[in-house]
């Protein structure tokens, strides 16, 4: 005879499929959190990268009376010339130093370092007898953001700014290109949104 007050053992079909929507509710949950954290110190990293290079840079024209020249060099050119000339490897206008090495304007140990593989972007490591000695160094080496990014740098800037041109692609790693200058103020892209200052490449 079944006892009226006997309590049932386990969980039925419906009870475990509640269970497990809500276990991958609460999963998802955390996983949009976690994401939003660290896209937000990414973002700030990037911003203090970006600082320490504007003080790089001033510090570079204070001492060679210009900030390195791009000319029509394309954007991994120009991102490899500006690691070359803050690290005391190319003078003012790109060109290697035929003499000794001059001073590195870049912070130990503050940057992470790209190269391409073919069409993609992979990290770069460079020996620390080369970035302390007076060895030549010729690499296509860049500056990488926290997206494993160049650092989109130009001087002078084709836009017709004055000054030059600093930013982070941002999160999507895609921007606008301004390569003549403007007459107006263009219209922000969606694409523009996430870099970094928000303001680039477009002076909105």
């Amino acid at each position: 005879m079944n006892c009226p007050n006997s309590r049932r053992k386990g969980f039925t079909l419906v009870e475990l499929l509640v269970v497990i929507i809500i276990i991958g509710i609460l999963a998802g949950i955390t996983f949009t959190g976690a994401s939003y954290v660290f896209t937000v110190q990414e973002e700030k990293k990037a911003r203090g990268e970006i600082e320490a290079l504007q003080m790089a840079l001033e510090q570079f024209k204070n001492e060679f009376g210009r900030y390195p020249e791009t000319a029509n060099a394309d954007e991994y050119d120009r991102s490899s010339l500006l690691f070359r000339s803050l690290s005391g490897f190319a003078d003012e206008f790109g060109e290697p130093l035929k003499e000794e090495r001059n001073r590195n304007f870049l912070p130990a140990d503050t940057f992470a370092l790209g190269e391409l593989d073919g069409s993609e972007v992979v990290g770069y490591s460079v020996e620390s007898s080369v970035l302390i000695g007076d060895k030549e160094f010729d690499e296509e080496v860049f500056i990488v953001d926290p997206w494993k990014v160049p650092y989109q740098y130009q001087y002078p800037r084709a836009d017709g700014h004055n000054g030059y041109l600093l930013f982070s692609k941002g999160p999507d790693g895609d921007s606008s290109s301004f390569t003549s200058e403007l007459t107006d103020t263009p219209t922000q892209a969606d694409i523009d949104k996430d870099n970094i200052p928000p303001s680039e490449p477009g002076k909105w």
